[in-house]
């Protein structure tokens, strides 16, 4: 990857929850909460982040549509000098309703049809109408890295049901319609569907590289959980080095949307920035273009016994994050 010119490798860390107003976790937009927290992170440690750019979390409780956390947020970056990668929706639909309804899983009869024609409950617009009036309104932004189709994207018939039939068919036609549609109206950004890239519905074997062979698809994803100490984690038909090697041979850069380690797996704080230590460096020298861990948490909440994920501020994972 290029940035005016000069290599550019992105770091730092999911603030997933960048956006919320007590709508998605904890408020961050209340109280200087995200400015802090990116002082507390650093600019050595960190250069972008990725964040949940949702329906819900740019509507009020009538459905209207509020823009005000999005646009701080963006502006929050732009002041920091750092990026940001927008998530447009949740495969899972967590964050995507109102606080306390259940989100709805994203199956075969939605990525055929449903996301031009489903809107979901107390929202006003369908997904890609959505994604149209998002990418309009911000498509000049210069804190933008790149627009996220999907957070996690898979074709099944229902949650935790059998793969589609036709997943990896359905799963193209739709990144191909939305990723044209967003370039149609943005050719400055980059586009990511936002896959897992571990072998889900749509995305097993080669279909993963049929899939990121879309013209107006331009970076690859993978989400390394599960595997701490295991730097390319893995098999030989869905791991990391396959998805490194397919997407090295379409020429597009592959970045690691998701990178989690438990701290109760690793032992301690320390243990685990050396861990997250040996897979950056490994997957530095495979040419990861980068990586975004999972996740931010600021002070009042890092040390959430259930959330065991969660970097706070001094962490040791921030100095490793340095070094890159």
């Amino acid at each position: 990857m290029l940035l005016d010119g000069q290599p550019y490798r992105f770091k730092g860390l999911n603030i997933y929850n960048a956006n919320s107003r007590d709508n998605c976790s904890y408020n961050m937009q209340a109280d200087h909460v995200l400015d802090a927290s990116l002082n507390d992170i650093g600019p050595r440690s960190q250069n972008a982040f990725r964040a949940w750019f949702y329906q819900e979390l740019a509507s009020t409780r009538n459905g209207a549509r509020d823009w005000s956390a999005f646009d701080h947020t963006l502006a929050e970056a732009a002041a920091h000098n750092q990026r940001v990668v927008v998530t447009l929706a949740d495969q899972w639909g967590d964050c995507e309703t109102a606080p306390g309804s259940p989100g709805t899983y994203k199956d075969q009869a939605w990525y055929e049809s449903g996301y031009k024609r489903d809107r979901p409950p107390g929202l006003r617009n369908t997904y890609r109408d959505w994604v149209q009036q998002v990418v309009t309104r911000y498509k000049t932004s210069p804190a933008i890295l790149a627009w996220q189709l999907m957070n996690e994207a898979e074709d099944a018939e229902s949650l935790h049901g059998p793969c589609a039939l036709t997943a990896a068919a359905t799963l193209k036609a739709w990144a191909s319609d939305m990723a044209h549609l967003v370039k149609s109206l943005d050719q400055r950004h980059l586009v990511s569907i936002g896959t897992i890239g571990g072998g889900q519905c749509g995305t097993t074997g080669t279909e993963y590289q049929s899939l990121h062979d879309l013209p107006d698809v331009d970076l690859c994803e993978y989400h390394d959980y599960g595997n701490p100490r295991v730097a390319i984690p893995g098999d030989a038909q869905n791991g990391l080095q396959v998805r490194l090697d397919q997407c090295r041979a379409l020429g597009k850069p592959l970045f690691i949307g998701e990178m989690g380690i438990e701290r109760q797996a690793a032992g301690s704080l320390a243990q685990r920035a050396a861990l997250f230590d040996a897979k950056l460096a490994a997957q530095a020298e495979r040419g990861v273009a980068g990586w975004l861990l999972w996740a931010w948490a600021d002070r009042s909440h890092a040390a959430a016994p259930d959330d065991q994920f969660a970097i706070g501020p001094g962490d040791p994972t921030l100095r490793i994050l340095n070094r890159y």
